[in-house]
């Protein structure tokens, strides 16, 4: 193997730069929140490392849904503290006080991070932030004791503080005594201005210069004008000298400070590149998923079988160029699976060929490298390598020709190909006599069919087109071409060579009609029929195209009919049940006034022991009455209703249907199907068992039951089972509390409607917790007046008597 070969490492700088990686890059950069992953977007390459691209893309796919709910978390504003801490490496070097406030912002970003993810929903972002280190202790020695401008805070050390309060209270002695002397001079027309100066670190007064005699002291400099001197009065030179001691104190303090402030962070160098590290590499995922909403991407799948399908596929860079314009790029689509392994792309010139070569080149590379691919579906196998060569290679400085570097790159290949690679030829044999470039050709693509490498090839040759038809793994397809337009349509058709259109585009571009009439004469039979054919088979193929597309368009249209129905049948449904209420209210409205005229008519008879039972007598028989009738109504409507759908085929009764069953006005719900043919059916608080051919289904399960009555409307009180004498008495022995509370109370209502008032409950002995539940639900009924154990005759404790009231 050649030591120089461009393509011996896995990922290959050649092939990158051939398919514009760096590039893509440079796109990603521009969705980066600040300088401190730069980095990491330099470092970032393909790979052949599954895992390490399942955890990137992973990570991805978090970064996505998070922020369909959050801000994503930014770096914006942070310096990137690499120098700083490679500065730090170095011993006895201090950091200024501005160098150490950027190292502190990092830190503080990072300890905001550590908690920022929920592992139960981003948990590969949530152990990608737990690897920061926690720098409360280093915050807590360091921040707030250095200003936003550099300035130390008196609170950094006592001795700096002591010092700063020497040099407030000098300074304002000094300033003082140049106030008094500049009282003094002011009435003698000795200072040129009444302001207190800073000349070379020294408080000064302004003088003016014909005066300066009349004022002893140390003249520090004149104006531009030099009709001012400013001038130190002798009687502050000591306190200025005492102040410049102090200050240079105070000098030597903050370097003391700043030493050890940035030995604090000497000490940690190793856990603070760690955390600048991460919060790159998490701005970077985050610039991954910004760049996926931009570019309307997919996060590409990897399979271990021999196929590449990317679908609607797009070039991120040429679709950035377009929308400059307002344009967008024509999506491709590209497939190939076993047993194929190679495919041949001809069409016209300018059609396409090479922009699909890229495509598929570059989004290989970028599923590889853990990036969003620009398209609506990707799924691929992991390549060894990506051997590209597209374009024009010659080299004046090489002495290379466009053949010559074409045979030298695809000889580089040849020598490395294997199975797990993808190989990409762009023009395969041009530039050369056309027959011996086809011969050529074609001995390299059986060379790449046999290494199994999956292999695209671009071409004009009509003998490579006849291979891809002639070879089980090679696959034909074409960039389109508008016969009408004379215009590429820049699509991908597969399963289809692709025509040059030489003469077409030449007349397009206004070539002399006398020279494209020789050229049409000088074409052979064989070649005209040829074309004229495969030109025939493209219009086939769009007319294909075209009625699949109105079939699909007719089918969705069918289906949204469909909806639409749906809609309008429960539409109807929902207003004939609104009528229902209307119809109920006044029916409601109806009994009541019956009910005041029954009582009217009760009240004027002199029945006074009896009327209050007459009285509640007459009430049930109505609000009986009226749900029978409303009963009726709902029932009529539904059957209407679902006599009017007619449906398809009439679904089984399921759980949860509601039914009508016979002897019963009421509609049920069904609780269970059994096995011999018959349901369960819960109507009130009976359940009875019927045959399932006997039921007929009102409502589903999905669907709104028929209600009693609408919500704050009058009381209706239940009334079923079938009519007749009522027993006056119940057993409920065997019975859980729950059901022997739910028979009693059903029992009750129907003897208290019937007109019985003493009634027996039997429950037995046993532990007494039947008992004690029924006499709970007995002191709290509405229609019991008492209740007491049966006499020894009737039961004993064992059962109890309930009288009802009256």
């Amino acid at each position: 193997m050649n030591d120089t070969n461009p393509f011996s490492n896995p990922v290959d700088s050649f092939s990158c730069r051939v398919l514009e990686f760096g590039e893509i890059q440079e796109l990603l950069r521009e969705f980066l929140s600040g300088p401190i992953s730069e980095g990491q977007i330099a470092a970032l390459a393909p790979q052949a490392d599954f895992e390490a691209i399942k955890l990137a893309l992973d990570r991805v796919r978090e970064a996505i849904e998070y922020l369909r709910e959050n801000q994503r978390p930014s770096l914006g504003g942070l310096e990137d503290p690499h120098s700083i801490l490679e500065k730090l490496h170095i011993e006895g070097i201090t950091c200024t006080a501005r160098e150490i406030l950027g190292v502190l912002a990092v830190t503080r970003r990072a300890q905001e991070l550590r908690k920022c993810f929920d592992k139960s929903i981003s948990p590969n972002l949530a152990a990608l932030t737990e690897g920061l280190e926690d720098f409360r202790p280093l915050l807590a020695a360091i921040d707030g004791k250095i200003h936003p401008d550099g300035h130390l805070d008196s609170s950094a050390s006592p001795a700096l503080g002591r010092i700063r309060r020497a040099i407030e209270r000098l300074r304002g002695e000094v300033q003082s005594t140049l106030e008094n002397l500049m009282r003094q001079f002011s009435r003698d027309k000795v200072l040129q201005d009444a302001v207190v100066m800073v000349r070379n670190d020294r408080l000064v007064i302004p003088v003016r210069a014909e005066e300066k005699r009349r004022v002893p002291g140390v003249i520090h400099g004149a104006s531009s004008s030099g009709v001012t001197v400013f001038l130190e009065p002798l009687e502050t030179v000591p306190m200025n000298n005492e102040l410049v001691e102090l200050e240079d104190r105070e000098y030597s303090e903050t370097q003391r400070i700043l030493g050890e402030f940035t030995e604090k962070l000497r000490e940690q160098r190793r856990e603070l590149l760690g955390a600048v590290e991460i919060m790159g590499e998490l701005d970077v995922v985050f610039a991954k998923a910004e760049f996926s909403r931009a570019y309307d991407c997919c996060l590409p799948e990897f399979t271990d079988r021999r196929e590449l399908l990317l679908a609607e596929v797009r070039h991120p860079l040429l679709e950035k160029t377009l929308a400059k314009s307002g344009d967008k790029p024509v999506p491709l689509n590209v497939e190939l699976r076993e047993p194929k392994s190679l495919m041949i792309i001809s069409g016209p010139n300018a059609g396409g060929k090479t922009v699909a070569l890229k495509t598929i080149g570059i989004s290989v590379l970028m599923a590889q490298a853990g990036l969003p691919v620009a398209a609506a579906e990707a799924r691929l196998p992991i390549f060894r390598r990506a051997l590209a060569d597209i374009g024009d290679q010659q080299s004046i400085q090489a002495n290379l020709s466009t053949f010559s570097a074409h045979i030298t790159n695809i000889r580089a290949m040849v020598e490395i190909v294997g199975s797990d690679d993808l190989v990409l030829l762009d023009e395969l044999g041009s530039s050369t006599e056309p027959g011996e470039g086809a011969a050529l050709a074609i001995a390299i693509l059986e060379w790449l069919r046999k290494s199994g490498a999956m292999t695209f090839v671009s071409t004009h040759h009509g003998r490579l087109k006849a291979y891809a038809s002639e070879t089980r793994e090679a696959e034909n397809a074409a960039m389109e071409f508008d016969e009408e337009t004379l215009q590429p349509t820049y699509r991908l058709l597969i399963g289809l060579p692709g025509n040059s259109s030489a003469l077409e585009i030449a007349a397009r571009l206004g070539l002399p009609g006398e020279i494209l009439t020789k050229a049409r004469e000088l074409i052979g039979s064989e070649e005209a029929a040829a074309s004229s054919l495969l030109r025939l088979l493209h219009e086939q193929k769009a007319a294909y195209e075209l009625r699949l597309a109105k079939l699909r368009s007719d089918e969705e249209e069918l289906k949204a009919r469909a909806v639409e129905m749906e809609r309008q049948s429960e539409r109807e449904r929902r207003a004939k049940l609104q009528e229902l209420d209307s119809r109920l209210e006044n029916e409601l409205r109806n009994m009541q006034k019956r009910w005041d005229d029954s009582l009217a008519d009760l009240r004027a008879q002199i029945l006074a022991p009896k009327l209050k039972k007459t009285v509640e007598r007459k009430v049930a028989a109505l609000k009986q009455e009226t749900r029978g009738d409303w009963n009726a109504q709902v029932l009529d409507v539904l059957a209407e209703s679902s006599s009017s759908e007619q449906p398809t085929e009439e679904a089984p009764i399921a759980v949860g249907d509601h039914v009508k069953v016979p002897n019963f006005a009421m509609p049920g719900t069904v609780t269970a199907i059994l096995d011999n043919g018959q349901i369960e059916v819960e109507v009130g608080r009976l359940r009875l068992r019927v045959e399932k051919d006997k039921a007929s289904v009102v409502a589903r399960r999905s669907e709104p039951a028929p209600q009693s009555a609408p919500t704050g409307a009058w009381p209706v009180v239940r009334v079923e089972g079938t009519p007749g004498e009522v027993a006056n008495e119940i057993n409920v022995i065997g019975n859980s509390a729950e059901e022997a509370a739910a028979r009693v109370d059903e029992f009750l209502d129907r003897a208290y409607i019937s007109g019985r008032f003493r009634l027996r409950v039997i429950h037995g002995h046993g532990k007494g917790i039947l008992r004690r539940s029924l006499h709970e639900m007995f002191a709290s009924h509405p229609h019991v007046e008492k209740f007491y154990p049966a006499p020894r005759n009737e039961g004993g404790t064992g059962a109890t008597i309930v009288e009802l009231k009256t």
